[in-house]
């Protein structure tokens, strides 16, 4: 370790002032090395209001649509004066995780409450990728229920993408399974509310476009931003007419080996019922031995053996109700996410993704603004409170300086020790009297 020039003058004077000058020295390089810590928000909020009389909407999301900020580039959107609003790791009612550039975003509920009276007659909202999985349905109701009390006459709300999705939330928490089951979710609160709340289906229009997102399959490359901005634009303009944007009979997602959750068990229920037994029962996870189950089904109705769950098998078993207007007959075109299968009688593992997120350079002007992607690993490094990630900081930054004051203290003693051996080897040095 090299100390700045000050500190290593200051200290060949005394030893509590050499013992303070390492100490402070240490401490300064863990502080650079940890952080403090940033503010809860960000200065994010983006108005444009150059579209004439053009109605007034908002987008509130998570670093999904945050590229659309960092890129600088609104596209369709300006065919209306908007607010929009939109950061990374940002969770839609629960605390925030935290982002790269260390700091904790507002919620999406604390946003709409910054923002009230100011979020227009259609408030779209493209959120949920940071948020537990068992938290999600009660965060939609909050969500819903916030706009209803600012008189907000509208809420579209974008489902989420599932397709060739590696990125999973900072904590572990949410994934690609997690998503497809947010996504029913949604369905079902758009039931529950009416027209009030409408789903506009972009996991689906974007299942087969690789280039709109990064390699994490979530965040937006230029050409995803372009094509958000329309997607959300065309939609806003159905909706102000009076169209419906919740499809009557929502996309099936491809079921495959590594994928787990509520709708596998399901279809492994499906299955039993069928006559059809798996090794382990309907455990919920998508392995080996549910594959081979759903081969032999598919080979006793003449369907397509492929071991997956496409939309015509799972029409006949019974767990997909396919539009009418469309042929089932042919696999789905959004596949879920893709684990390696396990050998024939291993265990099953749930699937997980590992791989962190892309990013892309700062826009200029931005200050200290992160690439369109959180990183699990650095968040869980600085140990940020209540991201499941590490020690919180209220205890990381003292107990490290407390570690570096002792570390300054014993180069200390090892420096007297010295001194005091160089002292005796010197001619004419007092000896100690021998007998």
């Amino acid at each position: 370790m090299t100390f700045p020039t000050r500190l290593r003058r200051r200290a060949s004077g005394s030893p509590v002032r050499s013992t303070v000058a390492l100490a402070v020295a240490a401490i300064a390089t863990l502080t650079t090395v940890v952080g403090t810590g940033g503010t809860a928000h960000a200065d994010t909020t983006i108005y444009f209001d150059e579209a004439g009389d053009a109605p007034t909407i908002s987008l509130i999301g998570d670093s999904t649509l945050s590229g659309v900020r960092w890129y600088d580039e609104y596209g369709d959107l300006e065919r209306y004066n908007f607010v929009f609003d939109a950061e990374s790791c940002r969770r839609t009612v629960e605390r925030s995780c935290w982002s790269r550039e260390d700091i904790r975003a507002e919620t999406a509920l604390v946003t709409m409450q910054r923002l009230s009276g100011q979020l227009g007659e259609v408030m779209v909202v493209m959120s949920g990728y940071n948020d537990p999985g068992y938290s999600f349905a009660s965060s939609v109701d909050t969500i819903v229920a916030e706009a209803k009390r600012q008189g907000i006459p509208q809420v579209i709300w974008l489902t989420l993408r599932t397709a060739k999705v590696s990125y999973e939330e900072p904590t572990h928490l949410a994934n690609a399974n997690v998503y497809r089951e947010d996504n029913r979710i949604l369905y079902e609160k758009a039931d529950e509310y009416g027209d009030y709340l409408q789903v506009a289906d972009w996991s689906t229009h974007a299942a087969d476009q690789s280039g709109w997102f990064e390699y994490d399959g979530v965040h937006l490359t230029t050409d995803g931003v372009d094509a958000v901005t329309t997607y959300i634009a065309d939609r806003v303009d159905e909706a102000l007419v009076g169209e419906r944007l919740t499809a009557e009979y929502p996309a099936w997602v491809l079921l495959e080996s590594g994928d787990s959750g509520n709708v596998v068990i399901s279809a492994q229920e499906a299955l039993i019922e069928a006559g059809v037994s798996i090794d382990g029962g309907a455990d919920g996870v998508y392995g080996a031995a549910t594959a081979a189950a759903v081969e032999t089904f598919q080979r006793d109705n003449e369907l397509v053996v492929t071991g997956t769950i496409d939309d015509a098998t799972a029409a006949v078993l019974g767990v997909h109700t396919p539009d009418p207007a469309t042929d089932t007959t042919q696999p789905a075109t959004e596949p879920a996410t893709v684990a390696s299968e396990p050998a024939a009688g291993a265990s099953e593992p749930a699937a997980g993704a590992s791989e962190p997120a892309a990013g892309a350079a700062p826009l200029a002007g931005e200050t200290a603004q992160d690439p369109p992607t959180p990183v699990a690993a650095n968040d869980a490094a600085l140990g940020g409170e209540g991201d499941g990630g590490g020690l919180p900081r209220s205890v990381t930054v003292p107990v490290l300086s407390l570690g570096a004051l002792a570390l300054a203290v014993f180069l200390r003693r090892r420096q007297v020790v010295a001194r005091r051996a160089r002292a005796r080897r010197q001619p004419g040095a007092r000896r100690p009297v021998t007998a």
